[in-house]
């Protein structure tokens, strides 16, 4: 059977000819990994991909083989397709949406390329049926249209606009702080930032006596109680400093005797002039027996 060449199966070639000391991915290469990763799911074909001797993909934590999963059900990329890039972290991301045989999902992707070989594949997937905070099924938070409307930032950001990543991800931490000090003034936010979580809007409602939103309304800094013991497990998956986004992967732990489900998110957090203005959520509730992340250094996070 004959497979044609893809655009970014040359360009990957073409940087796999360079002598050893000029095979830094950068920006550009991360691309084209990230493309010919993406490529390869749509097909249903691992063995497209340059995937090293030892890849691992874990999907929603679980730990996912190169014939099963998104490998075998994902039909096509969906409508909203951020792609972003860190060649400090040698990571890519991707946040959007994923076709599944005419069902769409929202997904949140980081890849990581080492030695010119994608080493590892992480997804965070919201479907519409997935079981709520509860454990019910479709209990879970939705709204594609919503987030086709009002997707994450992308494109090019001026250099005198750009905060350097070490700032970037020191934003990204005051959300989860804030949320857990319970103290909207730590959460280095927009006033009237937004929040979705699969797309679905988290904010906006009525704001209790004493909060802090904008406008009489709730936004991103807002706070309240979530049952929360710790956030923890926080991970920075991509900084993508031209593009000035954060994408961050953490666990909300319950306390104890809270029977209300772990999340378990990657959020894709778009910082303006050094505040965050929108934070983007793929999540999904895990069994209270499921370990997460599931990734190094962190085995598993069980309830307490």
């Amino acid at each position: 059977m004959r497979h044609s060449i893809t655009l970014s199966m040359l360009a990957m070639l073409a940087c796999l000819s360079l002598p050893a000391q000029a095979q830094d991915c950068g920006r550009s290469c991360l691309a084209v990994f990230l493309d010919a990763y993406l490529e390869a799911l749509v097909a249903n074909d691992a063995s497209q991909a340059p995937l090293s001797y030892g890849f691992r993909q874990t999907e929603n934590s679980i730990v996912t083989p190169n014939d099963e999963g998104l490998w075998s059900t994902v039909t096509g990329l969906g409508v909203l397709q951020r792609r972003y890039y860190d060649p400090a972290g040698k990571t890519a991301g991707f946040f959007g949406l994923l076709d599944e045989s005419g069902e769409p999902a929202v997904v949140a992707l980081r890849l990581k390329v080492e030695n010119q070989k994608i080493t590892e594949a992480e997804w965070h997937i919201g479907r519409e049926n997935d079981v709520g905070i509860s454990g019910e099924p479709g209990g879970v938070v939705f709204d594609v249209e919503n987030l086709i409307a009002n997707p994450p930032n992308e494109g090019y950001v001026p250099l005198d606009r750009r905060y350097s990543r070490d700032d970037l991800i020191a934003v990204a931490n005051s959300y989860f702080d804030g949320i857990m000090a319970k103290n909207s003034k730590v959460v280095k936010g927009h006033p009237g930032c937004s929040r979705r979580e699969n797309g679905f809007p988290t904010y906006g409602r009525d704001l209790e006596p004493g909060a802090v939103g904008f406008e009489g309304k709730g936004d991103c800094r807002t706070v309240g109680d979530f049952g929360l013991a710790q956030i923890t497990a926080r991970r920075v998956q991509v900084v993508d400093v031209e593009q000035q986004i954060v994408m961050m992967s953490v666990v909300f732990l319950r306390q104890p005797g809270n029977e209300r489900w772990r999340n378990h998110f990657t959020h894709t957090i778009s910082i303006e002039d050094g505040l965050i203005r929108h934070v983007h959520g793929a999540m999904f509730y895990a069994p209270p027996t499921q370990p997460v992340p599931n990734w190094p250094p962190y085995g598993g996070n069980f309830p307490l």
